[in-house]
């Protein structure tokens, strides 16, 4: 078998060059090179080479351009179905400047003579009607809202005063309510441990007689060991010290914890 001839290197003067200092080039990657110099000032602060870094910002990207193609087809959709509106918007976006009644009578669309029209009259007047009242009703409902909100925060200054809590705690209550029971419960998506606060606030009577029970049975067995402790003391036979017919003490009942005794334990 002939041998392979190995070609080895030379400088420019003739010598060869050490087998170590043969480093191979690296392959030109323009658009790649193109890609991370336009990534970099688009994602300042997202590292190019950092892959999962960057496959994360590429997902983000990629789901909001399908959001925008959505969009834009369904806007594409609205302007072919009305001829007219996409010319309308055409020329608008050219001139933003330029009134759309302008555009109109440009247009040879005569608005006088269609509001002549008592039909036509009458819808523009209901639209606008409709779109007035919808401003008021925003209003109110925006005043009744904000009296709402005042009452609540006077409602919890009330509690505050009742129960002893202190302005830490107090804050915490109100901040807990937004944040974990009226946000998530807006959004449609409500918590175990919300589930579980809620629970506690409404279980709060039922500790209450609990514990109201569990004071008067103490109070029925601290009477009793006081009459056995007399009794002692007067030397009575054991056998009726030791308590024979003395009714047996009812077991407590395992008292919960309410929503107050929670916030004041982790504050």
């Amino acid at each position: 078998m002939a041998e392979i001839e190995k070609k080895t290197e030379v400088d420019v003067n003739g010598a060869p060059v050490a087998e170590a200092e043969q480093v191979q080039d690296v392959p030109a990657r323009p658009n790649r090179d193109k890609y991370a110099s336009m990534w970099a000032e688009d994602n300042p602060d997202v590292d190019f080479e950092d892959k999962e870094a960057r496959y994360e910002r590429m997902g983000r990207d990629r789901e909001e351009l399908r959001n925008l193609r959505s969009s834009g087809k369904e806007l594409s959709g609205v302007l072919a179905g009305n001829r007219w509106m996409g010319a309308m918007f055409n020329d608008l976006r050219k001139n933003p400047g330029k009134n759309p009644l302008v555009w109109f009578a440009e247009n040879g669309i005569d608005l006088r003579a269609a509001l002549d029209d008592p039909e036509v009259m009458q819808q523009v007047t209901d639209a606008f009607n409709n779109w007035t009242q919808k401003q008021a009703d925003g209003e109110a409902a925006e005043k009744a809202k904000d009296e709402a909100i005042a009452r609540s925060y006077e409602a919890l200054d009330a509690l505050q005063a009742e129960v002893g809590l202190s302005d830490e705690q107090k804050n915490r209550i109100n901040e807990y309510f937004w944040d974990e029971v009226w946000l998530p419960a807006w959004s449609g998506e409500v918590s175990k441990d919300t589930w579980t606060a809620i629970m506690h606030a409404l279980n709060y009577d039922e500790d209450m007689a609990n514990a109201r029970e569990e004071a008067a049975i103490q109070a029925r067995n601290e009477k009793h060991a006081n009459k056995l402790k007399t009794f002692e003391e007067k030397q009575v036979p054991p056998s009726f010290s030791q308590g024979q017919g003395q009714p047996a003490m009812p077991k407590p009942k395992e008292k919960k914890e309410s929503l107050i005794d929670f916030v004041k334990r982790n504050s």
